[in-house]
């Protein structure tokens, strides 16, 4: 579509809103909808503790010597592997917790997280953390071709990573 094309047919909506009142009420009142959506989803992740380059480091660390172990398997030859997770994980953070009973006999209790400062940085004290779940696999190995290999490769990876065969892609290089 040319650029003419283009402009003839924004100037045909921008002549059909001005002639419908609502419509054009009713597409302003949309785009403000999705404004305000985004400008909250973005204060709602500032909010959140950032995700630490520790987790990001071991899944790393755990697709790698998933290649090598794969890439000892005969017939595998060169190895590419991309897991796709469930979730972020989880961090579980050390909690402050006080609690105080006040004249009608009810408990109230107050919760906040235990801040560690290091240096000029201040962050939450981790109890523990658990790394996201795999829900698939994709191998791209130049013995992908091979129905044997293919078979060698799922059956590790499913016993590695929890998952059924059927969330595993194993493709020739």
């Amino acid at each position: 579509m040319g650029k003419e094309r283009w402009k003839q047919t924004a100037l045909q909506i921008k002549a059909a809103l001005l002639q419908d009142k609502k419509k054009l009420a009713l597409l302003l009142g949309a785009a403000a909808l999705l404004g305000a959506l985004l400008l909250t989803s973005g204060e709602k992740a500032a909010k959140q503790p950032p995700q630490t380059d520790e987790v990001q480091t071991d899944l790393l660390l755990k697709q790698q010597e998933l290649c090598a172990l794969l890439g000892a398997i005969r017939g595998v030859g060169q190895v590419r592997l991309m897991l796709s997770f469930e979730s972020d994980g989880e961090t579980v953070y050390a909690r402050n917790t006080d609690s105080a009973q006040d004249d009608s006999d009810s408990r109230k209790e107050k919760s906040s997280v235990v801040i560690v400062k290091n240096g000029q940085n201040e962050t939450g004290l981790v109890l523990r953390r658990k790394t996201p779940k795999v829900s698939g696999a994709a191998v791209v190995c130049e013995g992908g071709g091979d129905p044997v290999v293919r078979a060698f490769v799922v059956e590790t990876l499913s016993a590695l990573l929890g998952i059924k065969s059927n969330h595993i892609s194993v493709m020739p290089m």
